[in-house]
């Protein structure tokens, strides 16, 4: 895994602390010249409106990425509840076979 992003509660808007963290992943993706990233959403409360939220989370997250130079393909996943360990309100951005 190469970061976790942590959201407010049932919130897609990314704070200062996010952006922080996004910026240097997305230094560190872009020099890396990776073909494929993913993004693992997860919000929690379960049903419907959360995987919603999972996945405004996600493409928030894919947007500021891209608008930081990544260029490497960015799959997409949405998920209700917690998502195991790390806690629910968060996007994991993950790098396949690194």
């Amino acid at each position: 895994m190469a970061a976790t992003i942590a959201f407010a509660g049932q919130s897609a808007e990314l704070g200062g602390a996010a952006k922080a963290d996004l910026d240097r992943v997305a230094k560190n993706l872009a020099g890396r010249g990776l073909r494929q990233i993913e993004l693992r959403a997860y919000a929690g409360g379960g049903g419907p409106e959360s995987r919603k939220v999972s996945l405004a989370r996600a493409l928030v997250v894919r947007s500021y990425l891209i608008d930081k130079g990544v260029k490497s393909r960015i799959e997409v996943g949405a998920y209700g509840g917690d998502g195991g360990s790390g806690g629910s309100e968060r996007v994991d951005i993950v790098v396949p076979n690194s």
